[in-house]
């Protein structure tokens, strides 16, 4: 049996087709849900790609892995999938487009190998750094880094499927489309409107300049164009799965590891509260024939950590590793009451973090405001020069502060009655709100307890090359 997780990078669940986006933007997502298993109501651990990774491939939550960070390696010594998956005899190979998911980084441990494409010499041949920040490389930091696109992606492991998989293999494969810049290439922006002549063009840099409905669709239109490109380079990977005639035999999990945020509450792109937008991810299961497993959609609540030990059940695996914290997903396992979900955003010491946990009902989140003292100011402060920012916050200063100011600090939401999560009832149900933080304290605490029993098994530290690409997706100072 064969095992094949593809990631979309960024994709919201609500701009899916097959979801019930009123364009048809992923076909190929589109079938697989048809001969699978959609799950209507999956969320994420975590708003951004570094965490969410780690997670995919341990089947923990971020306070127990512990890459939670921009400074975090994947080093923890916590068992993979693919260590998990060669106890059945599969072999692994996992491709990425991310530095946030590199091998670079403790990604690759586990994998019998590991290819971080955006330092392919090939393709680095055919692409440049895309974003409008690539001007802050050096010539010679643009001739080793790539963005790579997902035919990229689809070419590597078309060409490994044809050459080196060989027999029950897992693929891990991530791909950067949809995330920011939104800059899909030709044939890809028919969504976008032929009479906008403003200042939005899906780079970073623009954000600030989305002020009318008509930037906000603009933006929309590039992003839905990344999907849409992304969509059909999956196929390309499944028509190469047919054409070997191993379609039938393997079993194909497609997601997206965040959403992105269109001003739902007057924040674009990602990595800031876990609102829906950023959490509520597509999910789509398309198992092995020999499984039995009738198509179908599993309305109850699941999260990217009941991926793991999904894959696991499906492939054989008696002997689940003791830090697994997800649970098997019906129907591959059984049927049962939604479990509280979990997320997370934490990046830097000078940035708010924020939690979440949500259950069928019931949303809450909270916001931890940063150390105020002098020296993380000034730390603050340098990172704002090191990045040229000055005159962009002068420019825009509700933009940039909004990272850092927040009128309120806990939410509390009625999803039943509030399903846009616009009415915070933290006052009027205050004893609700309690109840829900300290069910989220005691996961942070727990997770936070076992993490510390864990040792680090790699030296690791984030390399130029990997910190130079992650500079162009913003992750990076």
């Amino acid at each position: 049996m064969n095992v094949l997780i593809y990631v979309l990078d960024a994709l919201r669940a609500d701009h899916v087709s097959c979801y019930g986006y009123d364009r048809d933007t992923t076909p190929t997502i589109d079938r697989l849900a048809e001969e699978g298993v959609r799950y209507e109501n999956c969320f994420s651990p975590a708003t951004w790609t570094k965490p969410v990774g780690a997670s995919l491939l341990t089947g923990a939550y971020p306070p127990l892995h512990g890459t939670r960070s921009r400074e975090d390696v994947f080093d923890a010594d916590i068992t993979r999938l693919p260590e998990t998956l060669s106890q059945v005899g599969i072999t692994s190979a996992g491709f990425s487009t991310m530095g946030n998911v590199s091998a670079s980084i403790g990604y690759g441990r586990g994998f019998d190998t590991y290819h971080d494409l955006y330092k392919d010499s090939d393709i680095v041949a055919k692409r440049q750094t895309r974003d409008t920040d690539s001007e802050e490389l050096e010539h010679e930091d643009r001739d080793e880094i790539a963005l790579p696109r997902a035919e990229d992606l689809s070419d590597s492991v078309v060409e490994w499927l044809e050459t080196d998989a060989g027999d029950d293999f897992f693929a891990f494969c991530w791909s950067i489309e949809p995330h920011m810049p939104y800059d899909p290439p030709e044939g890809y922006r028919d969504y976008t409107n032929p009479e906008y002549h403003g200042p939005v063009d899906g780079q970073r840099d623009t954000l600030p300049d989305v002020e009318t409905d008509a930037d906000l669709e603009q933006l929309k239109a590039l992003y839905d164009g990344g999907i849409s490109y992304n969509d059909d380079e999956l196929g390309r990977i499944v028509d190469a799965l047919e054409t070997q005639g191993i379609y039938d035999e393997t079993m194909i999990v497609v997601l997206g590891d965040h959403g992105d945020a269109f001003n739902e509450h007057d924040r674009l792109t990602h990595g800031h509260l876990p609102y829906d937008e950023l959490i509520h991810v597509p999910l789509v299961v398309k198992p092995a024939t020999e499984s039995g497993i009738e198509p179908q959609v599993v309305e109850e609540t699941a999260c990217l950590v009941d991926v793991p030990v999904t894959v696991m059940s499906a492939t054989g695996v008696t002997d689940v590793p003791e830090t697994v914290e997800g649970r098997e997903l019906p129907p591959f396992g059984p049927p049962g009451s939604s479990a509280p979900v979990f997320s997370e955003t934490r990046f830097r010491d000078v940035y708010p973090s924020f939690y979440s946990v949500r259950t069928d009902e019931w949303k809450y989140m909270k916001v931890d405001e940063p150390n105020r003292d002098v020296g993380t100011m000034l730390d603050t402060v340098k990172q704002i020069y090191q990045r040229g920012l000055i005159w962009e916050i002068v420019r825009n200063p509700r933009y940039y502060l909004e990272r850092y100011l927040h009128d309120e600090n806990r939410f509390l939401y009625d999803l039943n009655n509030d399903p846009d999560e616009q009415l915070n009832l933290v006052d009027e149900q205050p004893e609700r709100a309690d109840e829900m933080e300290s069910l989220l304290a005691t996961w942070m605490e727990e997770g936070e307890r076992r993490h510390e029993r864990l040792s680090s098994v790699d030296d690791l530290d984030i390399d130029h090359k990997t910190s130079e690409q992650l500079k162009q997706l913003g992750y990076v100072e």
